[in-house]
């Protein structure tokens, strides 16, 4: 193992303000030996339309964990996208990142009849096509970050993986069960607070992409100037948040994380019933339960939560009043028609939450997305807007 390198992510120095995002400074360049692991849905277009939105967000976090899983000690740079995943290894985890990549795909298969296309593309193939990959470290709290990248190279990783490169190295198939400990989905969806819950995307046009980060920094400049409080805007807050008990909800957690036999199933839900009940009795009282402190844990989870995040392009789901949408909407075309940005946005009543909980104490981050299609619907109008711009 090449220490020194192994460790390139976790002697990114982060930064602790969002708006920090657009500052060059905070950035590195991406170790040309590394692996970028990128996925992708195949038709989740018609997944989305048969309401199997949480299972596309599930299969994208279950990739996600479970290298993050098999690295350990290794600091991982990841970004979730709603629709999939992308993440960054060293060389020292090609082999074993290539065959969780395939258990996950056959369990993600078996559990919820999706189609989940993964691969690994050299970082330095990425290089060599003219590519830029800048990674970041924003601190969503003093115990969780998240990984932020600037450039193009990932969203051209994506496209090698969906036009099957052979500058893509793919995993073999597996029957060997993932390592999916701590993925969780265990809460129930989160309803709006102000009227709407908005999955917004904007990225800097490509006639202006010599002034990115101008205009990152100007355009999340102009967002925070509608949406001036985070606590108020994040769909995430401590007296919203609420467990479910619904088999329906809890079963998505179980088709990923128990083996196939029914007996199987059947223990694992009736432990998730219990803790459920444990953290919720927590919850209530504002008491640690057998060792589970719930009020701590909830201010966790508010703070741990990524409804912000910057991945190449800049990503929110806000809470959002009507007016609120207007402006934002209004700020945005402005923009547009200027040439500057592109953008996607979709509406729903409410958001989604997908659980990476590594300790129950600090060490948890929380995947946002808007409901019934969130970031990948966003994604259909940014993609209207790329082509008719040229």
């Amino acid at each position: 193992m090449d220490a020194v390198r192994d460790d390139f992510y976790k002697n990114v120095k982060g930064f602790g303000q969002f708006s920090q995002l657009s500052d060059p400074s905070h950035y590195v360049a991406a170790p040309a030996s590394w692996f970028v692991v990128t996925t992708d849905v195949i038709n989740s277009t018609i997944a989305i339309e048969n309401g199997q939105y949480k299972d596309i967000n599930l299969s994208g976090a279950a990739v996600i964990m479970s290298v993050l899983n098999l690295a350990r000690e290794v600091s991982l740079p990841y970004a979730f996208g709603g629709d999939g995943a992308t993440m960054l290894i060293p060389a020292s985890l090609r082999d074993d990142a290539l065959q969780a990549l395939a258990a996950v795909q056959t369990k993600v298969e078996l559990a919820f009849n999706l189609e989940l296309r993964t691969g690994l593309v050299p970082v330095q193939a990425l290089y060599d096509a003219g590519c830029t990959l800048l990674v970041g470290k924003f601190h969503l709290s003093s115990t969780a970050s998240q990984a932020v990248f600037q450039g193009n190279a990932l969203t051209v990783a994506e496209q090698w993986l969906k036009k099957n490169s052979d500058k893509v190295i793919h995993p073999q198939t597996s029957t060997d069960e993932p390592d999916l400990e701590g993925l969780e989905c265990r809460w129930q969806p989160l309803h709006n607070r102000h009227g709407k819950i908005i999955s917004l995307l904007v990225k800097v046009a490509p006639a202006y992409e010599k002034q990115a980060w101008k205009i990152y920094a100007e355009t999340l400049k102009a967002i925070e100037a509608i949406y001036p409080e985070h606590t108020q805007s994040s769909p995430a807050t401590t007296g919203g948040m609420q467990l479910s008990f619904s088999p329906a909800t809890l079963m998505k957690e179980v088709q990923l994380r128990s083996h196939n036999s029914l007996l199987a199933k059947m223990l694992y839900f009736v432990r998730m019933l219990l803790t459920n009940l444990i953290g919720q009795c927590s919850f209530l009282s504002r008491r640690k339960l057998l060792g589970f402190n719930g009020t701590q844990y909830l201010q966790e989870l508010v703070a741990n939560s990524d409804s912000r995040k910057f991945d190449e392009i800049l990503r929110m789901v806000l809470d959002s009043t009507q007016a609120q949408h207007d402006e934002l909407v209004h700020t945005l075309e402005t923009k547009r028609v200027s040439g500057q940005i592109l953008y996607g946005i979709h509406e729903s009543s409410q958001a989604l939450m997908t659980c990476l909980v590594f300790s129950t104490s600090g060490d948890h981050v929380h995947l946002v997305d808007g409901a019934d299609g969130g970031y990948a619907i966003a994604a259909k109008q940014l993609k209207q807007q790329l082509k008719a711009a040229g």
